[in-house]
């Protein structure tokens, strides 16, 4: 378990100051990087052996908005290993309330090819917590009507990521850009993702969206590789004012 503490960064945040998904799921994917340094278990170790983790599903409840210059004390912990996913769980306190919780599952594959590892073939000591905590259920599909194709994106240099893919934080900064966000006074109080399979540099995506019980679908297929890239549900809320 790695338990540290940090400062959301002006850049981090939308217009009206609340802490973009994208930023959050930056802080996660280094957290947890650290966690796993220090159980001996480094990103060039597991390239050595060619292997990485790749993200499968993401699931984020925020509470209360989270604005720039908030500072929070953060634990992730490998929770457990279903199957062939690891199952990490992210706790965000601010003056001592969990404020955000976030659970999520990743895979191990070759880095050549892209096949998964069994956790029983990894080489690397990766404890599990069995921690009670607020962990999220993620969904096998998100569900919705009338989707619309809004518009294409293309994959760039800017959006990968060591592993040579669209990274997973990116993701949520393409379905937000598609999305009827109000920069004033939305902020973001919920996030499911699911990736289907990752687009690499050049790839165009077509996003769709459409309505959930609770907020937003949106879905992106892949029509340079002809499958689906992602799916995912964005739930709004309102600042107090």
């Amino acid at each position: 378990m790695l338990e540290t503490k940090i400062s959301v960064k002006s850049y981090d945040v939308f217009p009206n100051s609340t802490l973009k998904p994208s930023a959050l799921q930056h802080y996660m994917q280094q957290l947890a990087r650290e966690d796993c340094d220090e159980m001996a278990c480094t990103y060039q170790m597991m390239r050595d052996v060619n292997m990485v983790f790749v993200l499968t599903k993401l699931g984020i409840n925020i509470k209360k908005p989270v604005y720039a210059y908030d500072e929070l004390t953060v634990r992730t912990y490998n929770n457990k290993v279903s199957g062939v996913s690891f199952e990490r769980e992210f706790e965000f306190y601010r003056d001592g309330e969990e404020i955000i919780h976030a659970t999520t599952q990743w895979v191990v594959v070759k880095y050549d090819n892209r096949q998964i590892v069994r956790p029983r073939d990894f080489p690397f000591p990766i404890g599990e917590a069995n921690i009670d905590c607020d962990t999220i259920e993620l969904p096998r599909l998100v569900k919705c009507e009338n989707k619309e194709l809004l518009g294409e994106r293309t994959v760039r240099l800017s959006d990968l990521d060591e592993n040579d893919h669209l990274n997973n934080c990116v993701y949520s900064d393409i379905a937000l850009d598609f999305l009827p966000f109000d920069r004033k006074e939305d902020f973001v109080s919920g996030v499911r993702i699911i990736f289907r399979h990752e687009a690499v540099i050049n790839d165009k995506l077509l996003v769709f969206v459409g309505k959930t019980e609770k907020g937003f679908a949106v879905f992106a297929d892949n029509s340079t590789k002809e499958s689906a890239c992602f799916e995912a549900e964005y739930i709004l809320g309102k600042i107090d004012c």
